[in-house]
């Protein structure tokens, strides 16, 4: 039956897409965006002035703005670190096509950004690093938002074994994936022990990534390490249809534009038994992963200065692996998983008056796991249910002040075998005020509080932050932060029906930053401390993180996180090459989970260096990536060992390459890729299992040494070649 219904769902956003639009004059504006040299800015901000109709220039520098406005108006361009351009047009019923250029600012940190610890893209009140076309270009990513933020400073790579984001000393559970101001629920593919999950996300879905690694802002909580805010885009530009074929499967999207409305949707179906043919495992597929998704989404206009989103993704899929048993040495076990995840989300905001702007936004996430340990059926449900409102005011560039609520309520349930069954459910309430105040140009000053109270645990808790900024130079800035963050303890302890408090970490943030040239570079000292951890008593330490066995908790672990953070991207100083380095230090200790004693955790390596080169090619329209990733030995537990998480692993080593090739096809935009991880095919060993008498060991390695992906993305909508 939901087959059919989702057969029905497809029909019917077909039909849609064939409908046609509302007949109306329109005026049709195309153009190009490029610097002074000719080379296109991609990501540009276009858009008619004192209206919300506007474009963002793609890979080529082009845009296209539909208008139902007349007479004489003026066109915008901005883009971070150059000159703002007016451009007055006299609009008619017809079509225009401009070529516009932009010229480099002198000065590319003309006013202050209060910058410690975030890193935030395609926004201009924060520095741009990484953009979608740096996500889906960036060998070994694989096009996945979250292994693209891994090549960023402080953050560890999960070098295949783990699912999430590792920052500076935390582990996956204290990091949170925001869109649209509302928390991803299961941001992640279901997870499979021993086998890293991509993220669930596009990155072409979103017009604004924020990468907070510490001292994030009080909009957000219940995450002691990481934020990252994903931000939507609005209208599309123009209808199309893509499709997209590679190893793993097949996807079709496509949108309607539809004067102030579109509708947009995705379909996919997946099959990894192609590229389970041409790349080895580690592990054994008696079920290669098989499953499909669609979403579909609405955009509305609302007014002049209002917009109106509402999004619903359904997925599906199943998958059987074999593993080592954690449980009896030597020994392997099946491990079979069917899931079912929805996320409905909406979200409206609008003005007031030109200072004051309000939002809204309301969503509802339902995942089904239906595991098979062995021959044990595990049994996982959860759901959340999430609301907020918010309002902004903003005085122009001096003061600009957020307040806002949300209400979540939270849902989980587990059984294993027939006999065991445990749940919970929270209903959580949090309210958050702040200020971003720059009196002069060289000083910047923000500072919030945010409170939040869980119904489960019956406690509150208070968090202020504060963030200040004072520029040094004319392209250059000295940034801190600091604040309180809380997080309540993972649903392992709480579906066992324990009730710890909060878990708590500060943050002290100290940061310095220079754009110039089309070069940037970032130094970050960071220090976090740690207190109120769960911590298990009296129980014997078992690595595995699967385990199912839980000793009495109660808040009395602790830890640290100390290090440095260095980030250089160069983009000026070769035509047509852009690189960045990033290089983190970290000094990590904690006393959590079934710890014994304090040690730093299995999943950090002290030092980690990623060196990630592009290369574009004009004559034959070809990307050149590459990439390099190294990481100290991380610990592992020897049971033979007198101190305790004191062994390391040897150095882990990866180098990729992707290859990305521009063309036609039957006058359709074509692009087809080729990329291979761990080129060297270098045997990395992420830690050891020892046997119980700790006589006998094996490694733990990646699902798999070196693989291979290939595919081709093809757009249906007409273009000329001269396009390119």
């Amino acid at each position: 039956m939901k087959r059919i219904h989702f057969l029905l769902l497809q029909i019917i956003i077909f039909q849609l897409l064939n409908l046609p639009s509302p007949v109306k004059a329109q005026s049709i504006i195309k153009g190009t965006i490029k610097d002074k040299n000719g080379i296109p800015i991609t990501y540009a901000n276009v858009y008619i002035k004192n209206s919300t109709d506007g474009s963002v220039t793609d890979t080529l520098g082009r845009f296209s703005i539909r208008t139902n406005l007349k007479g004489s108006q003026v066109i915008n361009v901005s883009y971070i670190g150059y000159e703002p351009l007016t451009y007055p047009v006299e609009l008619e019923d017809k079509e225009y096509f401009l070529n516009l250029t932009l010229n480099e600012k002198i000065n590319k940190l003309d006013e202050i950004v209060i910058s410690a610890g975030t890193i935030e893209a395609n926004n201009e009140r924060k520095v741009a690093i990484l953009k979608p076309l740096d996500i889906v270009t960036t060998a070994g990513a694989a096009a996945d938002i979250v292994s693209a933020i891994q090549t960023l400073p402080g953050v560890q790579r999960n070098e295949g074994d783990r699912t999430g984001l590792m920052v500076r000393g935390g582990d996956a559970s204290e990091s949170l994936v925001i869109v649209d101001g509302i928390i991803s629920q299961n941001a992640y593919f279901s997870s499979v022990p021993g086998v890293s999950q991509r993220s669930r996300f596009n990155p072409f879905q979103f017009k604004g990534t924020t990468f907070s690694s510490g001292g994030y802002s009080c909009r957000y909580g219940q995450a002691m390490s990481s934020v990252l805010d994903l931000q939507t885009k609005d209208l599309p530009d123009e209808n199309t249809i893509s499709i997209g074929v590679n190893l793993t499967g097949i996807s079709i999207s496509g949108s309607k534009l539809m004067d102030k409305n579109a509708i947009e949707f995705t379909g996919t179906y997946l099959n990894l038994t192609p590229y389970l043919a041409v790349t080895k495992t580690n592990f054994d597929y008696y079920q290669a992963p098989l499953g499909g998704s669609f979403s579909t989404r609405w955009i509305s206009k609302a007014g002049d200065r209002g917009m109106f989103k509402m999004d619903l993704a359904e997925s599906f899929s199943k998958s059987g692996i074999t593993i080592p048993n954690p449980e009896n040495f030597g020994a392997k076990i099946n491990y079979g998983n069917r899931n079912e995840n929805t996320f409905f989300y909406m979200s409206y905001y609008n003005y007031l008056t030109d200072k004051i702007r309000y939002s809204t936004a309301f969503s509802f996430s339902n995942n089904t796991d239906n595991i098979s340990w062995g021959t044990y059926p595990l049994y996982r449900h959860d759901s959340r249910v999430q609301g907020r409102g918010e309002i902004n005011y903003d005085t122009g560039k001096k003061l600009y002040l957020i307040a806002g609520t949300e209400i979540q309520r939270i849902n989980y349930d587990q059984q294993f075998t027939d006999t065991l069954s445990n749940r919970f459910n929270d209903t959580q309430l949090a309210g958050y005020i702040e200020s971003e105040w720059k009196p002069v140009k060289s000083f910047g000053f923000k500072a919030g509080v945010r409170a939040e109270y869980s119904g489960l645990l019956g406690k509150g808790n208070i968090a202020p932050r504060i963030s200040v900024a004072v520029k040094t130079g004319e392209s250059s800035q000295v940034s801190a932060a600091g604040g309180l963050f809380y997080q309540t303890a993972s649903p392992q302890y709480l579906i066992e029906g324990y009730r710890p408090g909060f878990q708590k970490a500060v943050h002290y943030i100290l940061n310095y930053q220079i754009i110039k040239n089309d070069r940037t570079c970032r130094i970050e000292a960071y220090y976090k401390s740690y207190s109120q951890l769960i911590h298990e008593k009296n129980v014997a330490y078992d690595p595995d993180q699967y385990r199912f066995y839980f000793g009495m908790v109660d808040n009395s672990g602790s830890g640290y996180a100390k290090g440095i953070d260095l980030f250089w991207r160069d983009k000026k100083t070769f035509k047509n090459l852009d690189y960045w380095v990033s290089y983190s230090y970290i000094d990590t200790k904690r006393l959590y989970l079934n710890y014994p004693v304090k040690a730093t955790p299995d999943f950090v390596s002290p030092h980690n260096l990623n060196l990630i080169i592009k290369y574009f090619i004009e004559k034959i329209q070809a990307d050149i990536s590459g990439s390099y990733y190294y990481a100290s030995g991380r610990t592992f537990y020897d049971p033979n060992s007198p101190e305790f998480l004191a062994d390391k692993t040897p150095g882990y080593h990866n180098l990729s390459l992707s290859l990305s090739y521009l063309t036609s096809i039957k006058k359709m935009f074509t692009v087809i890729y080729l990329g291979v991880d761990n080129i060297t095919n270098r045997q990395n060993i992420l830690g050891y299992r020892f046997s119980a008498d700790g006589v006998q060991k094996y490694p733990v390695v990646p699902s798999t040494y070196r693989s291979v992906f290939f595919g081709i993305n093809m757009s249906l909508t007409k273009f000329s070649k001269d396009e390119l």
